[in-house]
């Protein structure tokens, strides 16, 4: 785990451990019409800050799923077909994993046989119709 990693989670943890009591006690103030701007706001900073550095952290590893990944997008159907030539499907700009498997646009299960397909193998492919008509790629 890298070091920002560390520090993002002592920052969710801590925002977990606070965050009833911060509800807890603005509820509570709410209720009397006691509400103090100030903690409504630093709160809100908080919240700000660190979904900012979440969404970040997101980019960062979505960028490192892209770069092992075809940039067409395009990947082999994953399954057990003997002998049979499986679609080619869609998996869009921030792809969904279940462990090894990517789910397409569709819904479909797709690896990445080819890696990045450096060679194009995944032309030999059919392109999935339903992928099509949910993405903009082809």
């Amino acid at each position: 785990m890298i070091e920002s990693d560390v520090r993002l989670l002592d920052r969710l943890r801590d925002l977990h451990g606070s965050l009833a009591a911060d509800i807890a006690w603005l509820v509570e103030s709410a209720e009397n019409e006691l509400g103090r701007p100030d903690v409504l706001r630093d709160l809100g900073e908080r919240l700000t800050e660190l979904g900012t550095d979440v969404l970040a952290r997101s980019d960062e590893l979505n960028a490192a799923v892209l770069a092992t990944l075809p940039s067409h997008g395009w990947l082999p159907e994953a399954g057990a077909r003997r002998r049979a030539m499986t679609l080619a499907h869609q998996v869009g700009r921030r792809p969904l994993r279940c462990g090894p498997i990517y789910l397409s646009v569709c819904g479909a299960a797709c690896f990445p046989f080819y890696g990045t397909d450096p060679t194009g193998r995944t032309a030999r492919h059919a392109k999935c119709p339903k992928c099509r008509e949910r993405t903009s790629c082809s």
